[in-house]
Parts: structure tokens; C-alpha cells; sequence
């Protein structure tokens, strides 16, 4: 049976044109829906998005977006910026009973196109919607029609302070029909994040955190033998350098800033593996605008792929991880084989990839990208022991059995 989240998201959202309203001069126009600060970068002589001319009597009046929007805006015409003494910006008016959108009203015609640069949606706070998570919320509930029933808003508020801590601010413009789950993928993507649906229907978002050494497993795997694990090293994963075009400007289809990614590279995987590039560089990220931003994208690929890749493929017939799912971190032991520093893979800690059951052989496979961290030892301050050297404090491998 299909589910009816992933329907929902793969139907065509028609975005409304500017066929509404009474004297539009092109009906097909679409109006536009703005997430973020799209001042950023600074233009000096022209916007990165067209406005619709949604009423031709007089100078024109023309549709800044969609909706109600939180300020700062800036107009061009083909003469470069517009005196803001030449129109009157109402940044929510209910234009010809159709709804709340923001305008700006001539009092003489502009030159030629009008373009702008502006500040997006905002919350029921009044603040700037701009963290990637946030924004997929107000797509889903306030945009598409659907209700918080609809998301996990646990994994969601996850989502939405990991990108916080990392300082992801996204910012684009949605101009035409689009599938939901098409917007979703692209959003997401370029904060290194993805979404799927759970068992319970509900769209589930996943925007991977930072990897700090200190990071905890939500569960401790049984320790394997030779039968019931393969592991391979994939060489082909390296990526030591990212470059990227950002800050997209529409109505050239094209991007205002390239960062070839030579600030973020790692110089070292370099010289093992030579100059290693995504393999459809340079990236694209639509929803960036901001130089830090990017800068974050950049080094958090590299930081995570600089190095071959140990992939490890487990069969477990206990289900005790029953309840794992991708982007969980594990503790998994396999004594046989060894770690950089040649030590037994014991209380590892690794990245669920990827999870397959298998619930009539009453087993399951895991995909777990090893990371290269473990569970660490340390001792109370007890006076039990003393410092004599020969031991790490707090740093030592536990080499504990737990399951």
C-alpha cells in the first residue's frame, strides 16, 4: 500500500501566478516564496530575483513575494537601484482581497525589469525564517498543507539545533511548480542533511552534526566473529578538496559566488591521494548565500571524507539494534581486526549508514562507516591510584564487554 506522505510530497505544488489578480501584465508570472536574507551578498546594481507586475494601471504595482516578509528591501530597475521615494512598500497587504503579500506601487513606471533583493518569511515571533530545519517546517505546515502530525517534530527540533550549532543559515527562493520532496532533497542537501519517511508516515529530517571524539553511541553491539562481518576500505570516497558556486542568482541562472575550496582543502590527503574533487564540482548550493556557510559545507566534507572510507557490513541475528537508524552512532567490537594504531577494534564507534531487516530470518544488516573514535576509560580521583606514569588519563581504550 502507498503511504500518503510520499505521495503528497511527489504531487506538483503549483505556486500562484499572477494570473489572480485583475490587470497583471504577464498572467503566467509566478510569485515568488523567499526564505532567508537574500541581501546577502550585497548588490550595488541589481536584485537576484524578478518581480511579477501584478497590476498595470498607473506606475505598476508589483509583487516583492508571495507573502508577508520581515524587511530590509532593496529595488533595481535597468537603470540600476530605484530611489525609494519612487514607490510606496507595503511589506503585508492584502492585494485585492487575494491575500497577504508584500508590494511595492509606483508612481511612475520603473525602466524596464524590476528586480530586488529582500528578507524572507518570517515566524509567528517575527523573526527571519533561516535555519534549514525551520524552514522545512514552514514549507511543510504553512506552504503545502500539512500538519505537525505529518513530521517528527523530535527528530526535527534535532535537526534544527544541530544546524544552529554549526551557524547553517539558508537562504532561496521557490519560483515555479515544484514536488515538495524535489524542494526537500535540494534544501537539505546543501546542508548535508536528507529526509525520509518513517514507519509511521511522518517526514523525518536528518541534518548530521558535528563529529567531535566525545560523541555518544546510543547503543553497544554484540562483539562479532570472521562469519557475520565484511569490511572494505573505499578509496573512492576521498574528497581533500570542495569547490562550490553560491548565492544564486535567478533571473541569470546563475551563481554570484565560487570558492574554489582551496582554504578548506587537507593538504595531507593531498599528498597520499592527490587533488580528490567531488565528482560534480564544483557544487552547487542553492540555498547558501553566505561566505561561512559555504566555508562549513566545504570543511565538513573534507573533515569526514579526507581519508579512505573503512565500510563495515554487519550481521546481526540478536536484533539487539532493533531500534537503530541511519545517522545513529553505535559501539561495535571486532577483535580480530585493528585500528590505525594497530589496536583490537574493541568499543569502536561508528555511524549507522544504512539498515536492512531481514524479520523472517529474524536478523538484521547494518552498513557502519567506522569513524575512527572509541569508547575511552577513565578512573575516579579517589586516591585509588596513583599517577606513576604508563597509563593514559581518561584516554585509554575501554576494552569492556557490554554485549
Amino acid at each position: 500500500m502507498s503511504d500518503p506522505t510520499t505521495d503528497r510530497l511527489s504531487d506538483s505544488f503549483p505556486i500562484g501566478r499572477a494570473s489572480r489578480y485583475a490587470d497583471p501584465e504577464f498572467e503566467d508570472q509566478s510569485l515568488p516564496i523567499i526564505y532567508g536574507d537574500l541581501t546577502t551578498p550585497s548588490r550595488e546594481n541589481s536584485g537576484v530575483y524578478e518581480l511579477p507586475k501584478i497590476d498595470s494601471a498607473g506606475g505598476g504595482v508589483y509583487c516583492v513575494a508571495a507573502h508577508e516578509i520581515s524587511g530590509a528591501v532593496a529595488l533595481f530597475d535597468d537603470n540600476g537601484h530605484i530611489d525609494p521615494e519612487s514607490y510606496s512598500l507595503e511589506l503585508a497587504r492584502n492585494y485585492q482581497t487575494k491575500g497577504a503579500i508584500a508590494t511595492a506601487a509606483f508612481t511612475t513606471p520603473p525602466k524596464g525589469r524590476v528586480t530586488a533583493v529582500c528578507k524572507g518569511r518570517k515566524n509567528d515571533g517575527g523573526a527571519l525564517i533561516e535555519n534549514p530545519a525551520e524552514v522545512v517546517y514552514d514549507l511543510m505546515t504553512s506552504v503545502w498543507g500539512f500538519s505537525e502530525q505529518d513530521l517528527d517534530m523530535q527528530a526535527l527540533s534535532r535537526a534544527a539545533a544541530g544546524a544552529k550549532t554549526l551557524g547553517y543559515r539558508a537562504g532561496g527562493i521557490i519560483l515555479d511548480d515544484h514536488a515538495p520532496a524535489d524542494v526537500l532533497t535540494s534544501l537539505l542537501g546543501d546542508f548535508l542533511g536528507r529526509y525520509e519517511i518513517d514507519p509511521f508516515g511522518r517526514l523525518k529530517i536528518h541534518i548530521a552534526g558535528e563529529e567531535p571524539s566525545a560523541v555518544s553511541p546510543q547503543k553497544v553491539l554484540p562483539r562479532f566473529g570472521h562469519s557475520s562481518i565484511e569490511a572494505e576500505m573505499a578509496r573512492d570516497t576521498v574528497v581533500n578538496q570542495v569547490p562550490v558556486l553560491y548565492a544564486r542568482d535567478y533571473p541569470g541562472a546563475r551563481y554570484i559566488r565560487h570558492d574554489d575550496g582551496s582554504a578548506t582543502r587537507n593538504i595531507s590527503s593531498q599528498r597520499l591521494y592527490g587533488v580528490r574533487r567531488p565528482p560534480q564540482s564544483p557544487l552547487r548550493l542553492e540555498w547558501v548565500r553566505r561566505e561561512r556557510v559555504a566555508a562549513t559545507v566545504q570543511s565538513r566534507i573534507v573533515e569526514r571524507c579526507h581519508e579512505p572510507t573503512r565500510m563495515l557490513t554487519i550481521e546481526d541475528g540478536s536484533l539487539r539494534a532493533l531500534e537503530i537508524e541511519p545517522d545513529d552512532y553505535v559501539a561495535f567490537s571486532v577483535p580480530w581486526m585493528r585500528s590505525k594504531r594497530l589496536e583490537p577494534l574493541v568499543n569502536q564507534i561508528g555511524e549507522v549508514i544504512e539498515v536492512n531487516y531481514d524479520l523472517g530470518e529474524q536478523g538484521m544488516e547494518l552498513k557502519i562507516r567506522d569513524t575512527g573514535f572509541f569508547l575511552t576509560s577513565s578512573f575516579l580521583l579517589d586516591g585509588s591510584r596513583t599517577l606513576e606514569g604508563g597509563r593514559l588519563l581518561g584516554a585509554e581504550r575501554d576494552a569492556a564487554t557490554y554485549a
